[in-house]
């Protein structure tokens, strides 16, 4: 990366823990790292958090894992306005300086029904027992997960994510998995490097999070057999 970055490199962007390419996570060395090489070549560090951020690994912003770590632009939006559609761009002092009146808007941008909405989701998303209720679903689910890896090798390869953004790397085809999962009756999302993820709301409750993998464990059951009856 450091090779890359050059005098007309104007920011480097990331997702702290990645969505669509496959829900791996960033390693907080690798933030720090990030932000480290931004200091030194004067180049704009942004967070795409739109699908990671708001509490959705446990803490409000996914790159508050890496202390000391702070963007100079963070990209937000999905719970931003709890199912109403909201985005924002927020800046540091120095980032937005350039960002006078008039330089930079949106049709829609600022509209008091969505402002309204977004504070609303904003207030609930911050109180810190909802985050503590994450990190414990979360971990019950990182611990379930690892046990069907080690109980389904020839399904499960590996376990990724953070907190209540969680995938699973296969050795059969995503897709299948899916629709073994959907026979169950559980929606999951399928992934870059053949992974599923599984993103569910974050008030989930313990019981909830049970009966997933229990579906789950018939997902892998419907997938070790297809596979053996392809064999």
């Amino acid at each position: 990366l450091k090779g890359a970055v050059g005098p007309t490199t104007a920011a480097i962007i990331v997702e702290p823990v990645q969505g669509e390419g496959g829900a791996r996570s960033l390693s907080e060395q690798s933030l720090k790292a990030l932000r480290q090489l931004c200091d030194e070549t004067g180049t704009l560090l942004i967070f795409d958090e739109i699908q990671c951020g708001l509490g959705r690994t446990g803490k409000l912003f996914a790159y508050e894992w890496a202390d000391g770590v702070k963007p100079d632009i963070l990209a937000l939006a999905k719970a931003l306005g709890g199912g109403f559609p909201v985005g924002a761009c927020v800046t540091s002092a120095e980032a937005g300086a350039g960002m006078t009146v008039g330089s930079h808007g949106s049709t829609y941008g600022g509209n008091p029904l969505a402002m309204a909405v977004a504070l609303a989701s904003m207030e609930e998303l911050a109180k810190p027992e909802l985050m503590d209720h994450v990190r414990e679903v979360s971990g019950y689910f990182t611990q379930q997960f690892n046990g069907l890896k080690d109980r389904y090798p020839d399904v499960v390869v590996d376990i990724r994510g953070k907190g209540m953004l969680m995938g699973l790397k296969l050795a059969t085809p995503n897709r299948e998995f899916m629709q073994h999962a959907r026979d169950q009756h559980l929606l999951i999302a399928g992934g870059g490097d053949n992974c599923v993820r599984l993103l569910p709301p974050l008030n989930l409750t313990l019981e909830e999070a049970r009966e997933a993998v229990s579906k789950l464990e018939q997902a892998c059951e419907a997938a070790r057999a297809k596979a053996k009856a392809a064999a």
